[in-house]
């Protein structure tokens, strides 16, 4: 699969994520006032690449072909879902 790597960022003064360093645009997160959370669909677009790379390993790991263990895999999802949910993880 060939796309943008990640990390995107979501930038609020144009409305538009973005790919870091290289600041590319990705995409524009705009529509009328009040009809969608801005925030909690940047934070779930711009979790997108590491959602593909995560989902990568538990494929591996399902597999039995990775050197990844359960608990690896699984501190990533919770990882991600707090950063998908704008609230810091726990660990």
């Amino acid at each position: 699969m060939k796309h943008t790597p990640g990390p995107w960022k979501y930038e609020p003064s144009t409305q538009t994520m973005r790919s870091v360093p290289t600041n590319y645009w990705l995409a524009t997160m705009n529509s009328w006032e009040g009809a969608v959370d801005h925030a909690a669909n940047a934070r779930l677009v711009a979790a997108a690449p590491e959602m593909y790379e995560a989902i990568q390993a538990i494929v591996t790991l399902a597999d039995g072909q990775g050197q990844r263990n359960l608990m690896e895999c699984a501190g990533r999802a919770r990882q991600l879902l707090a950063k998908i949910e704008g609230r810091r993880n726990r660990g």
